[in-house]
Order: structure tokens, then C-alpha cells, then sequence
């Protein structure tokens, strides 16, 4: 495995961010890539396969954890680490301190992020010179590359349609995730984030990290259902990829179309894949299939 090295970026509210860059096994003229974790994860989840596969395959790499999450420096005094703007911010500050236009890879709720990024970037041809760029001036993106991540609609329509398809199913994830059932249970981790054949030693170690990385809840979830769904997205978006898993338990494949239709692309989904697409069992399914849109598209 390529080594990954552990850094801080100083946000100009003071706020500091993990970040783990993972460098090309050679030099390389590929864009870099951002990895953007989803609610309860950090960037480690990125570090552990899919920054060294990408590494191998001539692709530098950043993960981040967004604000109070994983390594990042955890804010006091209050109940949510942030909301789809300050998150987007966050990130806006993240790729103008990294020098060249990444394709952004964000996972879960980290996708709803980055579509609030996309609305918010700036217009082709045109720069910020602010430490914290504002709405409407982001430093513009190579691409997205959307993993298992939540449609423009959010996440409303998608919980009624697992109430009425699988009720028990439904009650389960929602308490993995609402009860954070997740952090003291094994199974309930791989439940809710994994395929049934995911190795126990795999699901131990990953649930461990789940339990110690989310001490507050990435989003305010008020303010995202006032949100959504999203506006239309700009007429010079940068080029999107939308992959998620047919065994997802937290999303479905209704969702991966919704939000491929929104960016006017095909969703790619991937049979015998469960949620978190870049640790799961067949992780290196949905590594290939992101690697050979990057390799055609840059």
C-alpha cells in the first residue's frame, strides 16, 4: 500500500480540516482528486482503498474530513458540525489552498455538498482572489464523480419510498443512523454501510472508526430540507460520473437516476455493492468503473 501523508488546512475562520494526500506512484498531468466522506465517516475511509488504488493508477489524491468530523478540529458548543453552504465553503477554501482544479469524489450526503458546490462555482473563465470564496465566485471543479450520493431532491422521497417498500428494512437503517445504533454494534454498522459478506475483520475495524469519527452530526438537517430540492444545475457544469450500489440500503437506484437525469448523464450501478462503495466487499468494482471515466474523460 502507498503511504498517505496526514496534514491540516487553516480555514480563514480558524476552523482547521484533515486532510490525507496520497501521491502518484509517477508524475503525473491528471487532474488531482478530492474525496468528500458523507455523514459519520472521515477521510480515512478514502485512505484505505481508494487512495491507494488511484495512487497506483497516476492520480495524487486529497481526502478530506469536513469540519468536526474525522480528524478535523471538532467546534464546541454545538449540535451540527455545519449546513450545505458553510460545508460548501468549507470546500471552496480546501480547493483554492490546493492549487489546481480537482475532480471532486464525494460520497452520501458529501454528494448533496457538492451539488450546492456546482451551484455555487464560479462562471467559466473567471477567478477569486478571497480567502473564503463566496457563493457564486467557488473555484471551479475538473469534474465530479458522484459516489452512492444523495439526489438534488434529498433524502425526503427516498425515505417514503423505503416505508412503503420494506418496512422493516426502513426502521432498521433509520435507527442505525438517527440512534447512531451503528457505533455500538457491529452488525448494525454492516447493516446499514455494507454487503452480508463483507469480512468480520474488515467490519470490526471499519465500524470502530465509524463510532470514534462523528461526535456531532455533519448536517443541519432542517436547513437541507429547506433547500430541496435543488435548482437547476448551471449551463457550464463541469463533467459529472454517478456510480452507487444495487444493494445500497441507505440510498436506491431511483436516487442514482435522479440525480443522473439532474446532470443530464447515465447513472452506473453496480450489482452486489452495499453503501459505502469505496470499502464495501467488490470495492474495486466501483474503482475501475471510476477510474476508466477518468482515464476517458481527462
Amino acid at each position: 500500500m502507498l503511504a498517505t501523508s496526514s496534514q491540516s488546512i487553516k480555514l480563514s475562520n480558524g476552523l482547521k480540516l484533515e486532510v490525507l494526500k496520497s501521491t502518484a506512484k509517477k508524475p503525473t498531468t491528471k487532474p488531482p482528486l478530492l474525496f468528500v466522506h458523507g455523514s459519520y465517516h472521515g477521510a480515512w475511509c478514502w485512505q484505505e482503498r481508494f487512495q491507494p488504488y488511484f495512487a497506483e493508477a497516476g492520480y495524487d489524491s486529497w481526502a478530506v474530513s469536513l469540519r468536526s468530523q474525522g480528524g478535523s478540529e471538532r467546534q464546541q458548543g454545538v449540535k451540527v458540525a455545519g449546513t450545505l453552504d458553510s460545508h460548501a465553503a468549507d470546500l471552496a477554501e480546501v480547493v483554492q489552498q490546493l492549487g489546481a482544479a480537482p475532480v471532486m469524489v464525494p460520497h452520501s450526503f458529501g454528494g448533496l455538498i457538492a451539488q450546492k458546490y456546482i451551484l455555487d462555482s464560479a462562471p467559466a473563465n473567471s477567478s477569486s482572489s478571497s480567502s473564503r470564496p463566496a457563493a457564486g465566485s467557488f473555484p471551479r471543479l475538473a469534474g465530479v464523480a458522484f459516489l452512492a450520493s444523495v439526489p438534488p431532491s434529498g433524502n425526503r422521497d427516498l425515505i417514503i419510498r423505503w416505508l412503503k417498500r420494506d418496512l422493516v428494512l426502513s426502521w432498521k437503517v433509520t435507527w442505525a443512523f438517527v440512534g447512531k445504533s451503528f457505533a455500538n454494534s457491529v452488525d448494525d454498522a454492516k447493516y446499514a454501510f455494507f454487503s452480508d459478506d463483507l469480512p468480520q475483520e474488515d467490519a470490526v475495524s471499519y465500524q470502530q472508526q465509524l463510532a470514534a469519527c462523528s461526535p456531532i452530526r455533519l448536517l443541519d438537517l432542517k436547513d437541507m430540507q429547506q433547500q430541496v430540492p435543488l435548482p437547476a444545475p448551471p449551463a457550464d457544469c463541469p463533467p459529472v460520473f454517478v456510480l452507487g450500489g444495487e444493494d445500497d440500503r441507505v440510498l436506491d437506484v431511483q436516487s442514482y437516476k435522479e440525480l443522473a437525469d439532474y446532470y443530464g448523464t447515465k447513472a452506473v450501478v453496480l450489482p452486489k455493492m452495499a453503501h459505502d462503495v469505496m470499502l464495501d466487499t467488490r470495492w474495486e468494482a466501483a474503482a475501475d468503473a471510476l477510474r476508466g471515466w477518468l482515464d476517458t474523460t481527462y
